[in-house]
């Protein structure tokens, strides 16, 4: 789909917004995670460049989660800055068909889809799997390496170490582990040594000669079982979400079409698996979705005094009424199968309907409609007018006592 010139500088304008969008939106995600898990430097020991590649894996997910906001802004200040900067009405007055003007959006929304498809499918799931590879390696070095003898240690919310001494060969010896995760009960290990093993990319605390202590919080029940081996599994505070200590998010998407039914955390909760997949398959087409009914409403050369203001407005809250609405639904279709028809639907039926309004070349909204609106709110700013300029009297008045 080659672009000529003027398609060529209207697909620059649009793209140069969307990655200013997306990298703003994606910058801002990323420093609040990154404050979230500074403790990783100030209270574990870990180096800046364990810090910043924990931080950076959760990207592509964000990357995904963001995208069509992102095109959804850049497409927006696009059509917005053409129209102001009557560029939009120079083109179309010059012979440029609606189309020309179109293809470059429908491009970007194109390369968007497929971007967020690839992160959805593929680069998502494999940075989440290799986050909490690299966690449970970090956790694991945490009570080998990090924690010091003689000291009571937190190493996760509602999870506290303490070794009395540690041998050469990484043999820690006096084991304690206080593990008060769960608010039903509260289970405490003691061991006379620990040694830290690996088994199919998990760490596990392998203790021997100790016992455990299972408090019950209902009734302070105490029971205590003795063991010649045990072996703590490291990773169920590697920073999974389920009682398996995996994510459905790090579930490859070949093994959410076809899952093994061995799988723990598909016993353990079947209904995650039907939501990831579903949400994986219809996120690519909300990018599209956005872009379609942006042109269907904004594409045609405009002014402000033709209510464009008005159609910004109401389109950019329809867009994030849908989304808000789908992501409703994708939590709920863990529990409920039926909400397969509104996750699908209401892409699928917004696509339908803006691909109606561009290939018949009719007007999302009437022009009745607009000025009714323009008229509303006309009505509205000059009711408010009186209160605005009590509001600059008062704030004047402060600056000359001031």
């Amino acid at each position: 789909m080659g672009l000529i010139l003027i398609e060529r500088y209207i697909f620059k304008k649009a793209l140069i917004a969307f990655l200013t969008a997306g990298g703003g939106l994606i910058g801002v995600l990323w420093v609040v995670r990154a404050v979230q898990n500074i403790d990783v430097i100030l209270n574990k020991g870990q180096s800046i460049a364990v810090y910043l590649k924990m931080t950076s894996l959760g990207v592509p997910t964000l990357a995904a989660a963001i995208a069509p906001l992102a095109l959804m802004i850049g497409l927006v200040r696009t059509i917005n800055a053409l129209n102001d900067d009557t560029e939009l009405v120079v083109m179309h007055a010059s012979g440029a068909s609606r189309v020309s003007l179109m293809k470059p959006f429908l491009v970007l929304s194109l390369l968007v889809t497929a971007l967020v498809y690839f992160l959805h499918l593929w680069a998502g799931p494999t940075s989440m799997q290799v986050l909490r590879t690299f966690v449970t390696k970090v956790r694991a070095d945490l009570v080998s390496v990090i924690v010091r003898e003689g000291t009571f240690q937190d190493v996760g919310k509602g999870l506290t170490f303490h070794i009395a001494a540690r041998e050469p060969g990484g043999v820690l010896k006096g084991v304690f582990i206080l593990d008060g995760r769960n608010n039903k009960e509260t289970f405490t290990y003691l061991a006379n040594e620990g040694t830290i093993s690996k088994v199919d990319e998990q760490s596990y605390l392998v203790l021997k000669n100790g016992q455990i202590q299972r408090l019950n919080h209902e009734d302070n029940a105490l029971s205590v079982i003795k063991f010649n081996s045990y072996a703590f599994n490291l990773s169920s505070f590697s920073g999974g979400k389920t009682a398996t200590g995996r994510s459905q998010m790090e579930v490859s998407t070949y093994n959410l079409i076809f899952p093994d039914s061995n799988d723990p955390l598909f016993k353990h909760k079947p209904g995650r698996f039907r939501a990831e997949l579903h949400t994986r398959l219809t996120g690519g087409l909300h990018p599209l979705m956005v872009g379609l009914l942006l042109l269907a409403y904004l594409g045609n050369p405009s002014s402000h005094r033709q209510g464009q203001s008005v159609v910004i407005t109401t389109v950019t809250m329809l867009i994030i009424l849908l989304r808000g609405i789908t992501i409703v639904a994708e939590g709920s279709l863990r529990d409920d199968p039926n909400m397969i028809a509104v996750v699908w639907g209401i892409p699928l039926i917004t696509i339908a309907i803006a691909l109606f309004l561009l290939l018949t070349d009719r007007s999302g909204f009437p022009p009745e409609l607009l000025a009714k609106v323009e008229t509303v709110l006309h009505n509205l700013m000059t009711k408010l007018e009186p209160l605005r300029a009590k509001l600059r009297g008062y704030k004047l008045d402060g600056q000359v006592r001031s």
